[in-house]
């Protein structure tokens, strides 16, 4: 239902998106599982320790790629893509209450579906738009790591990716950097797949 829900707005099926879908997926679904056991004191490692953090940084800028490249893959208009983001989002804030019931400390303030919910209908606005697409990547990208060295009073910035001391989340995606992951899936998808059709299938013989 989770991946169904992500990217259910694709009009065209690529079996290779598809079986890369399915890879950050299970990348995802092997990481998180990792984390839990840590939490319940099964394992004992650090998941964003070095070299496992290439790892997930991999997986996650893929997973978040394939978003774009959805959004990109869609028909949707714009109000179509915003009311997707607000399903999502809407599946986010179950997670933050479901999580907040048994962690209370440190519940998922802004994870994952929080984000995608944002940066579905964002993304949407760059479609056609390559180069203001590539520009607002990098600028993402640039923003949150000059956000990295901030620390700020208020507790309500976090979404943008401005902590204060002693925040704590078990899932955190911020809007910058990570926006810069499915704006550039959005440009891959429109130039890659234009055409609509697999890149396998456009190799000659």
């Amino acid at each position: 239902m989770f991946v169904r829900l992500l990217y259910s707005q694709m009009t065209v099926r690529l079996s290779e998106i598809d079986a890369l879908r399915g890879i950050a997926v299970l990348g995802m679904i092997l990481f998180h599982a990792a984390f839990d056991m840590k939490l319940l004191g099964v394992l004992d490692f650090e998941p964003y320790g070095w070299p496992l953090i290439i790892f997930v940084r991999i997986v996650q800028f893929v997973f978040l790629g394939l978003a774009g490249i959805s959004v990109a893959l869609s028909s949707r208009k714009l109000g179509g893509q915003m009311k997707r983001g607000a399903w999502i989002f809407s599946c986010g804030m179950l997670v933050s209450l479901g999580t907040w019931i048994v962690f209370p400390e440190d519940f998922v303030k802004f994870g994952v579906l929080h984000f995608i919910g944002i940066a579905v209908p964002v993304v949407a606005l760059f479609k056609g738009r390559p180069l203001a697409a590539m520009g607002a990547a990098v600028i993402s990208f640039m923003v949150g790591e000059y956000f990295l060295g901030f620390s700020v009073e208020t507790e309500w910035l976090f979404p943008l990716g401005l902590l204060a001391p002693g925040f704590s989340s078990l899932d955190y995606f911020p809007i910058f950097p990570w926006l810069a992951a499915p704006l550039i899936g959005l440009v891959l998808g429109e130039y890659v797949y234009g055409a609509r059709r697999p890149v396998l299938e456009r190799i000659p013989g």
